[in-house]
């Protein structure tokens, strides 16, 4: 095994000892996930000082003093590649930012490490360590051993930047959850954020997106352009979609807005935004199930197993009649506890006990309203009582405490 510090500047001789000149690059075949193969090297030709494509199949050995080829330097002859499958070490990888999927975090290649798999020169690791550093800078102190070596397999890692349209790894950062997926991004910087995000399907990126902190995702809106932010934010929820817009300045929230798809979604977005941010209506989410009150309970839980998957926790459904009036909640402890035959109106808790709020209460207002009845979530309703929305502890939290 080797290192790129071990042979990059390092001269490159021909089976008669001539130099044909100094290897600046190596390229690997990035398409190939676990272990890429070395397809060749770049070499700058001492004599005319171009730049020569050597093969792997006319390399004979690498090492620290060099690198030998089993042919006369008169017979290398091939062109510079041009493939966008290939992937160039030094001018993409090495010094540069990449994510680590085992660790869901990002780091910086310090040095590359390569070995022998079925036979074939190839990349096997990254160096991210302070050792792979100091190597790479040509310092090699004996004090400097404390620092030891740390590896990431290459399978293991995502690649950020100009190359990202290559998607490595990128099932496996699927794989993480979007709050980790956040993290990278808002470690990344703004080019870099915005190509992994455009790297993943509109539904993910969406989810990512909603954990994202609210000044990078302003940013990263305004640096990934109308079209597709407006992609994205067709995914968000409702609420998250809202709180998104309203930091937009308002040319560009109108623009974001007339490209979203138009459905009874969007009504409900430019419902929300007529009210002020910290109004019950400006904070409400107008994603929660309801039931009815001659629902049985065995329907109540059926509903809940349809609709689970849109919803990120429940605590209660909120019983409504035919024409949508707010008429108390029931809790998911009480349908688990009931039989499958009871009524949700016999073990429902009635608006007695669990008042509305009008949609243009005050954050103040909703949060004593929500302290003295030891609400976790409460409905939004109209003069009518006509079900709005919900606001949830949550909310209010993010609302009093936005730093936090």
């Amino acid at each position: 095994m080797f290192y790129f510090s071990n042979v990059i500047h390092k001269r490159v001789h021909d089976t008669n000892d001539e130099v044909l000149g100094i290897l600046t690059d190596v390229i690997v075949e990035a398409n190939k996930k676990n272990f890429p193969p070395v397809i060749g090297i770049m070499v700058k030709d001492k004599a005319n000082k171009r730049d020569l494509f050597v093969p792997t199949n006319q390399i004979d050995s690498w090492s620290s003093d060099g690198i030998v080829l089993n042919c006369l330097n008169s017979q290398v002859l091939e062109e510079v590649p041009n493939n966008s499958e290939l992937l160039f070490l030094h001018d993409n990888i090495v010094d540069k930012q990449i994510v680590d999927l085992s660790g869901a975090k990002v780091v910086r290649v310090n040095d590359l490490q390569f070995g022998v798999v079925r036979g074939t020169t190839s990349l096997l690791a990254i160096d991210v360590s302070t050792s792979g550093l100091f190597r790479r800078l040509g310092i090699n102190k004996p004090f400097l051993n404390i620092f030891k070596p740390n590896l990431l397999e290459w399978k293991n890692v995502h690649l950020i930047g100009d190359k990202l349209q290559l998607a490595i790894g990128k099932n496996e950062l699927i794989k993480l959850h979007p709050a980790d997926i956040a993290n990278i991004v808002e470690k990344l910087n703004l080019k870099q954020g915005s190509l992994l995000l455009k790297s993943l399907d509109e539904a993910t990126a969406a989810k990512v997106m909603e954990e994202i902190q609210p000044e990078i995702q302003k940013l990263l809106v305004q640096h990934l352009g109308v079209e597709r932010s407006a992609d994205i934010m067709s995914k968000m929820s409702t609420d998250e979609l809202v709180d998104l817009i309203q930091l937009l300045p308002a040319r560009e929230a109108r623009k974001i807005i007339n490209d979203l798809p138009i459905n009874k979604d969007m009504h409900r977005v430019k419902k929300i935004l007529e009210y002020e941010e910290d109004e019950a209506g400006g904070l409400m989410t107008t994603e929660y199930l309801s039931v009815l009150p001659g629902d049985t309970v065995k329907k109540a839980i059926e509903t809940i197993r349809t609709h689970s998957h849109l919803h990120r926790s429940i605590n209660f459904l909120y019983v409504v009649s035919e024409d949508n009036k707010f008429l108390g909640v029931v809790s998911l402890r009480r349908l688990v506890v009931a039989e499958d035959s009871e009524m949700v109106r016999d073990i429902m808790k009635h608006t007695a006990r669990v008042p509305g709020i009008r949609a243009h209460e005050k954050l103040s207002d909703i949060a004593e309203k929500m302290t003295k009845y030891n609400l976790f979530s409460v409905a939004v309703v109209d003069k009518e009582n006509i079900m709005l929305g919900v606001v949830t502890i949550d909310d209010v939290m993010r609302c009093l405490f936005p730093e936090a």
